[in-house]
């Protein structure tokens, strides 16, 4: 099969700092020379937040998406800050693993799925684009994350996993909680987020493997070390 790279959680809009701009266009560079293929498994742009101005922040990397996705080697899933894209989730047969799940995941978020959670979210939805509204849900997401982020990625994995096991899929690739991870025998798996690198993971012919692109790496410095 055709190796896969999934990546998720960019999260790309005009307050992106260049360096993520610079890592995300260098990942579509690599998959395009590499021959593989390309699923952005949510919150790629930020149109919650930012609407059509996301996309107008970033032009060279919604360039690239669309070349990639023009020859039939990029697909994009829906996430919380992306919620337009068309494709809920990716089904893909793997040799060696079998069937495998790929959605953002943010439907089985306890705090998503919450009342309030969804009163914030129309909230977003509406006035995201002030930067009042905009800079107290971001305060509300970091102290959440600082709070309970652990407890918060335990249970969303746990519910990630019975959604897995349910429908009987071999292994499910999941992002929003911005935490990778990746672990023999275990069913679920979450690509990680775009931050000091960007994360991302693999799925070809030798199984999957975790990876990352490195601002170094970019300069001709060591490539980040493979995870198992």
């Amino acid at each position: 099969m055709t190796p896969v790279r999934i990546a998720s959680d960019w999260h790309l809009g005009p307050h992106s700092p260049p360096d993520h701009l610079r890592l995300a266009l260098a990942f579509l560079a690599r998959a395009r020379a590499d021959g593989v293929d390309v699923i952005l498994n949510g919150d790629i742009l930020d149109d919650l937040f930012a609407g059509e101005a996301a996309a107008r922040a970033c032009p060279a990397v919604v360039e690239a998406m669309a070349a990639l996705a023009s020859q039939g080697r990029l697909r994009r899933t829906a996430g919380n800050h992306d919620p337009d894209v068309p494709l809920a989730r990716v089904e893909l047969v793997v040799p060696g693993l079998g069937r495998v799940l790929v959605a953002h995941g943010h439907l089985v978020d306890p705090i998503s799925a919450s009342p309030i959670g969804r009163l914030g979210d129309g909230i977003s939805r509406r006035f995201g684009r002030l930067a009042l509204v905009r800079g107290a849900a971001w305060l509300a997401e970091a102290a959440a994350r600082a709070l309970a982020g652990r407890a918060m990625a335990r249970i969303f994995r746990a519910r990630c996993l019975a959604a897995v096991e349910r429908e009987g899929f071999a292994l499910g690739v999941f992002g929003h909680v911005h935490r990778r991870h990746l672990q023999p025998g275990d069913r679920y798996a979450n690509a990680g987020a775009l931050g000091e690198r960007l994360e991302y993971l693999e799925l070809g012919p030798d199984g999957a493997r975790l990876g990352a692109l490195t601002l170094a790496e970019l300069e001709g410095g060591p490539a980040a070390p493979a995870a198992p």
